[in-house]
């Protein structure tokens, strides 16, 4: 998993304003301002600090929101340590499937673990919108109710998200979800994924605590910001998607789909991975390793011919050492199914599924080597974990 770590280092205050100026708009009418649905003001205000840290570096930024006034101001004064892991298999219609995991700091932006989170993806180097529009409740679900019409048949079940800042970005989302601890005292975890072509984008992540938004006054939201390269998995290259390190893989009977699957991200065909977020295994787990291959070269039958050797190192004083010999994962005619098709979308998967009680405790290297026997082309991935004692 590719992990991006920063903090808000930015000094000086930078305010918002999101919508009418209220001054402005009580010299038009005097009478007093309908109740803010909680929902919508929660949307409000995580679009108008994303907007803000669009101006700003890559790194975790704060911002303190007013739903009453409508404001988002940078709050210098807090930080929160926020992390953003993505990975990335090939999806449909030249599309790239990202499956992506936030970390955040507990307690610090506002107690309990349920959030209101908003994703945007937009075109490296973009700038925010001058006056971001009014967003309207009625007219935003109107719109929903029309995107679901135009979704037929197989495009029911791509994924897709929704458009809640009135600006067209490559892949904006909403999400009003419960984050669980990774262990006792540890950060507030959620994964959610995107869909998007193959590029350079501006990612943010912004983060508020749900709740206090029934009540009146301030809140305080998160936002981080990375730049990201989105690989090309529609090419010819020999290539292998990201290498998912999961101490848990689950056969599904029903592969979910559409809305569904925002809430089982990492639904890789028929089968869940939990992948590791720190790569800890105990002695009870399984050490499950499962990347896609792609770019292969075929023969006259149309089949594959691939080796993929495993060789885990044991870190210690002096150095890497082998430890125990894998044996190989060879897929072609003879091992793979009779009615296997790359050209009918059928997954080149390369996966190993050892007992973690195999390995003595301590620090491992595992390196993957994946050749192409057809082409002559090969490439190399370590994976690094750590066995717990006991």
């Amino acid at each position: 998993m590719r992990q991006i770590q920063m903090t808000w280092l930015t000094t000086g205050l930078l305010a918002l304003v999101f919508g009418l100026n209220p001054v402005l708009a009580q010299k038009k009418d005097d009478k007093a301002a309908p109740p803010v649905d909680p929902k919508q003001a929660l949307i409000n205000a995580v679009v108008g600090a994303t907007n803000e840290a669009m101006k700003g570096a890559a790194g975790t930024s704060v911002f303190t929101a007013d739903p009453v006034a409508r404001t988002v101001v940078a709050d210098p004064a807090t930080t929160v340590a926020m992390t953003l892991g993505i990975d990335y298999l090939k999806a449909s219609d030249n599309k790239i499937y990202a499956p992506f995991t936030v970390t955040l700091q507990p307690d610090v932006i506002g107690k309990g673990g349920n959030l209101g989170a908003y994703i945007r993806l937009a075109p490296k180097g973009a700038v925010p919108p001058e006056a971001p529009p009014p967003l309207d409740p009625k007219a935003q679900k109107e719109k929903e109710k029309q995107d679901k019409k135009k979704k037929k048949g197989k495009e029911a079940q791509d994924l897709a998200g929704q458009a809640v800042s009135g600006v067209e970005y490559p892949w904006e989302d909403f999400y009003e979800l419960t984050a669980v601890p990774r262990g006792p005292g540890g950060p507030l975890t959620f994964s959610r994924p995107f869909s998007v072509v193959a590029g350079e984008y501006d990612a943010y992540i912004a983060v508020a605590v749900k709740d206090p938004v029934a009540a009146p006054g301030p809140m305080k939201i998160a936002v981080h910001k990375a730049t990201i390269t989105v690989p090309n998995y529609w090419s010819d290259e020999f290539q292998i998607s990201t290498v998912f390190l999961a101490n848990k893989v689950t056969p599904l009977a029903e592969v979910p789909s559409g809305d569904a699957q925002k809430l089982k991200p990492y639904v890789i065909g028929n089968l869940e991975v939990t992948p590791t977020v720190d790569g800890k295994f105990t002695s009870a787990d399984e050490l499950s390793v499962f990347f896609i291959i792609y770019g292969v070269a075929l023969g006259d039958d149309k089949k594959p011919d691939v080796t993929i050797d495993w060789q885990p190192y044991k870190k210690g004083p002096l150095g890497e050492a082998k430890f125990r010999g894998v044996a190989p994962q060879k897929l072609n005619a003879e091992t793979l199914p009779p009615g296997f098709d790359v050209a009918q979308g059928h997954q080149l998967v390369g996966s190993l599924n050892v007992p973690v009680s195999a390995f003595e405790a301590g620090d491992y290297r595992l390196a993957i080597k994946v050749t192409d026997n057809k082409s002559g082309k090969s490439l190399t991935h370590d994976v690094a974990f750590t066995v717990a004692g006991s």
